[in-house]
C-alpha cells in the first residue's frame, strides 16, 4: 500500500476512534462526577464533563497500534521508529500529569515540578534541542543550555495549549491546524515518523470537535490539552527545529505562535500587575475577542484563521514547494474574519 494511504488511514482512524470513545468517556465522567462546574471566570453556565482528553489519548494510542500491526512501521528506519516511541512515551507522561491535575487539582508548582522531572527523563533519552552547532568547547554548558531550552519548549507549549482551552472548540481546532502544518513540513524534509504522529493528533483533535465545538458537551481537560500540547512540541522539536536550515529552525515558533504569544502576553500582564503568572483572570486572547462582541463560535473561527495564517508563514520560510497556494487564501480568510470582528465591535459599541 502506498505511504500516502497509511497517513490518510491514520488520520481517519484517529478521528473515528475519538467519535466512538467520547460517549463512553462522558458516561464515565458523569458517573464519577468529573465535571467542570461554572463560576464567575468561566464562560459555560452548566456543569460539563472535563475528562474528554482520555478519549483523545486512547484514540491516538489505538491508531498508532493499528498502524503498527498494519505493518506501517516498515515505512520508517530504526531512528525514526525510536523517535516515534520516544515522543509517544513523553505524550503518555504529560497526559498522566494533566489527568492527575483534572482529578486532584494540583498546584501550579507541583505541575511545573513534575513537568521538569518528566522533561529531564525525556532529555536524557534523547528528546532534546541540539545545540551542537554552538562554538562552545565546554560540553557541560551545551548540555545545560539544551536542557533548559528543551524544558521551556516542551512544558511551555503544553501549558500554552492548556491555557488556550478557554472557548468551546478552540484548543482542539488550533491543535489540528498546527499539527497539519507540522505534517506538511516534516513530510517535505523526510521526518516521516513525526508526520505520522501529527496526522494522528490532527485526526483525533478534529474528531473531538464533534463534541467540543460550541455548544460543547465535553471538555478535554488538562489531560487532553497537555497531551496535545506536548505532541505538538515534541514533533516540532524533532521533526523541524533540529533541522540545519534557519527557516525550519524558527518555523515551530510561527506554527505555535498564537498560543505561545497569548501565554507570553498574559504572563507579562500579570507580572506587571504584581500577580502570579498562574493567576486566573480573563485577559487571554479569546476573552478579549469575546469582550468585543464576538460569539464563542466566531471567536474560535477567528483564532483558527489567525493560527492558519501564521502557519502558512512557517510553510513559506521552511522552503515548502508552492507556499503561496496556502498563504494567499489564508490571508484572505484572516482579512475576512478581521472585518467580521470589527463589525461585531462596532455593533456592540452602538448598543451601549
Amino acid at each position: 500500500m502506498p505511504a500516502e494511504w497509511y497517513y490518510l488511514l491514520s488520520f481517519l482512524f484517529g478521528t473515528a476512534f475519538v467519535v466512538v470513545m467520547i460517549p463512553v468517556v462522558k458516561k464515565i465522567g458523569i458517573a464519577t462526577k468529573q465535571v467542570d462546574n461554572p463560576d464567575a471566570r468561566k464562560i459555560h453556565r452548566t456543569p460539563i464533563v472535563r475528562i474528554g482528553g482520555v478519549g483523545i489519548f486512547i484514540a491516538s494510542i489505538l491508531t498508532l497500534v493499528v498502524f503498527y500491526f498494519g505493518e506501517g512501521f516498515n515505512l520508517f528506519n530504526p531512528e525514526q521508529t525510536r523517535e516515534i516511541i520516544g515522543v509517544t512515551l513523553g505524550g503518555c507522561a504529560f497526559f498522566l500529569l494533566g489527568l492527575a491535575d483534572d482529578l486532584w487539582d494540583l498546584s501550579p508548582f507541583w505541575r511545573l515540578g513534575l513537568q521538569l522531572i518528566t522533561t529531564g527523563g525525556l532529555w536524557w533519552q534523547g528528546l532534546q534541542i541540539d545545540l551542537g552547532f554552538l562554538p562552545w568547547e565546554n560540553s557541560l554548558w551545551i548540555n545545560m543550555g539544551s536542557f533548559i531550552i528543551t524544558f521551556l519548549w516542551l512544558a511551555g507549549v503544553a501549558n500554552a495549549v492548556n491555557w488556550f482551552d478557554g472557548v468551546d472548540g478552540l484548543a482542539a481546532g488550533v491543535t489540528a491546524i498546527i499539527a497539519l502544518g507540522i505534517t506538511f513540513i516534516t513530510l517535505e524534509n523526510g521526518n516521516n515518523g513525526m508526520a505520522l504522529l501529527m496526522v494522528i493528533v490532527a485526526g483525533s483533535a478534529i474528531g473531538f470537535l464533534w463534541y467540543n465545538f460550541h455548544p460543547a458537551t465535553i471538555f478535554m481537560g488538562d489531560g487532553g490539552s497537555n497531551f496535545l500540547g506536548f505532541m505538538l512540541a515534541g514533533c516540532s522539536l524533532i521533526g523541524i527545529a533540529n533541522e540545519p536550515s534557519f527557516g525550519e529552525t524558527i518555523a515551530p515558533f510561527l506554527l505555535l505562535g498564537v498560543p505561545i504569544g497569548d501565554m507570553l502576553i498574559v504572563i507579562n500582564a500579570r507580572l506587571r500587575k504584581g500577580q502570579s503568572p498562574f493567576f486566573a483572570d480573563q485577559i487571554h486572547l479569546h476573552h478579549r475577542i469575546l469582550a468585543k462582541g464576538m460569539s464563542q463560535t466566531m471567536t474560535a473561527l477567528f483564532i483558527y484563521s489567525l493560527t492558519l495564517w501564521t502557519g502558512t508563514i512557517a510553510l513559506v520560510i521552511s522552503g515548502i514547494e508552492q507556499p503561496w497556494m496556502y498563504f494567499t487564501p489564508a490571508t484572505i480568510l484572516l482579512l475576512a474574519m478581521t472585518w467580521q470582528l470589527q463589525r461585531s465591535r462596532n455593533r456592540k459599541e452602538n448598543e451601549l
